[in-house]
């Protein structure tokens, strides 16, 4: 019996821990920041005509961000997860840097699609 009331009694405490904390929310400058480290990444692995037009999607979407307008920093995330996968498949980025460069451009994407 006890031990019943104990589990009731731990299990509506962390129903109610997990209810009162506040959910994070990102901001258009977290985001921006996610997008920046796919920056980072991308330079270290495009030669310089694709780091040209690479980049091109990347500081697009960030102005967008800095306007607080998601659904542009959207499209150009998209645009440049697109031409990321044209650059993968012509083999002018090495598929273990490209895997890695789309994890971070998925948490980049992540980030901007919480955005309200």
């Amino acid at each position: 019996m006890i031990r019943t009331i104990s589990k009731i009694a731990i299990a509506s405490s962390l129903a109610c821990a997990a209810l009162s904390a506040p959910v994070w929310a990102a901001t258009p400058e977290d985001c921006q920041r996610a997008v920046d480290e796919v920056s980072v990444s991308g330079r270290a692995n495009y030669d310089t005509a694709l780091e040209a037009q690479m980049t091109k999607y990347l500081n697009a979407a960030n102005t967008a961000l800095m306007q607080k307008q998601s659904a542009p920093a959207m499209s150009e995330l998209k645009a440049y997860e697109q031409k990321l996968n044209e650059a993968i498949q012509a083999k002018k980025i090495d598929e273990k840097d490209g895997a890695t460069l789309k994890d971070r451009l998925q948490q980049a994407m992540k980030c901007v699609g919480s955005l309200k």
